[in-house]
């Protein structure tokens, strides 16, 4: 390798390490700014990650985001891509508010509802509510997530999420629970009741009692391509009482942790497959993943991973090539003609497209005519299992600095 390619790697090296640390700078920042010293309460997303992994949720009070790691040559790529999919949330909160305020709607954002339940310190964020009293009053909360790719059906662990939202500002509505922080240069809100914060930002007046109010909670995810809506959420207070008594769990299990390290690893894991997994920094020493020590398989898992790397770049190459063949056939007009080039020949024939079943359609017909419970047995005596298959599980290793 020539000095000048050397120097080159070197600087473009300087650049993404200078990007990394920026990336870590600024969330560190944004989350104290925000949401301040999170081991300090239970948040709402704290509650929804208990349901995904229990262990995972108290590390993360435990240990917090780690922002004071080495970036050397191999660990700052991985962490621009991690620190991008965190923060891509942010960016789009940024962007959606934007788009409100220029609606000029009377919307609240960041509204935060500070509470405790059985000594458990716990704090809600709700990033946008709209607030009405023309006609029925309405109070509409939406919270933003963000996602590779948007979900048929909304997780469990967003769902306890929003519901723990929307049930805390109906039962603490008249009292001093709520605040908004202030933006730059100027003095946020704290200690008011919710009808007390409407009438200060707004000069809307909310009923004395959320009886009288029509409450919702929405949740919009958010791709870089795509965007779904989920809800209506209303207040429930049995999901109201299992937030709060998870949120009580959480923090016992916190505490406890903080004292004998033991019990951390005691505490229960994601069962079977759980797609996170790969991406928590508490999986190096996780007993889910209790094994065998044999490193000289590690060569043979990095090739795997380099030829898949390249199957994809292939794969998409493949594409755009096939793509432009079938734009120059398309402009040259040859009615279905065969294009020959060289010792080889082309065209592009329209095909059928596939033939599936729909099972969901074919159940409510066949109701119709047998019945359900007939209609469910006559489907199932003709579905079948296909052979089991041996399946290959990768997921890496996040050691904690």
């Amino acid at each position: 390798m020539s000095e000048i390619v050397q120097a080159e790697e070197h600087r473009a090296h300087g650049l993404m390490t200078l990007l990394a640390k920026g990336l870590l700078e600024s969330s560190a920042q944004r989350t104290a700014s925000s949401l301040g010293d999170r081991s300090q309460y239970i948040g709402m997303s704290d509650i929804g990650r208990v349901l995904e992994c229990p262990r995972a949720a108290v590390g993360q009070k435990l240990f917090g985001n780690s922002h004071d790691q080495q970036l050397d040559q191999h660990a700052v790529q991985a962490l621009i891509g991690k620190q991008l999919r965190l923060q891509r949330g942010h960016w789009f909160e940024a962007g959606i508010a934007q788009v409100f305020r220029q609606q000029r709607l009377p919307v609240i954002e960041q509204l935060e509802i500070v509470t405790s339940y059985q000594q458990v310190p716990i704090k809600a964020h709700l990033d946008f509510v709209f607030v009405s009293a023309v006609g029925q009053p309405t109070v509409r909360i939406l919270e933003l997530k963000s996602c590779e790719k948007i979900p048929k059906t909304l997780y469990s662990s967003y769902e306890t999420q929003v519901y723990g939202q929307v049930g805390l500002l109906r039962a603490l509505w008249d009292q001093p629970a709520f605040g908004v922080h202030g933006e730059v240069g100027s003095q946020g809100s704290a200690g008011l009741t919710f009808p007390e914060i409407c009438l200060e930002k707004f000069g809307i007046e909310m009923p004395a009692h959320p009886s009288e109010v029509d409450i919702e909670a929405w949740v919009l995810c958010l791709s870089m391509s795509d965007a779904k809506a989920f809800g209506p959420y209303l207040p429930d207070d049995t999901m109201l009482n299992l937030c709060l008594k998870t949120a009580e769990d959480l923090w016992r299990n916190f505490d406890a942790s903080k004292d004998n390290g033991e019990d951390f690893d005691n505490l229960p894991t994601a069962q079977g497959f759980h797609p996170l997994c790969s991406w928590c920094e508490f999986n190096a020493d996780c007993p889910k993943f209790d094994g065998l020590d044999q490193p000289q398989w590690g060569n043979a898992l990095d090739q795997l991973k380099n030829l898949k790397a390249r199957q994809d770049q292939l794969d998409a190459e493949i594409s755009e090539v096939e793509e432009g063949l079938k734009t120059a056939y398309a402009l040259s007009d040859v009615h279905g003609s065969w294009i020959n080039a060289g010792d080889q020949r082309f065209r592009v024939s329209t095909q059928a497209g596939r033939r599936t079943l729909n099972k969901d359609q074919l159940r409510l017909e066949l109701s119709a005519i047998l019945g359900e419970d007939d209609a469910d047995a006559l489907i199932t005596r003709c579905e079948s299992e296909g052979k089991s298959f041996d399946r290959l599980n990768i997921s890496k290793i996040n050691k904690r600095p």
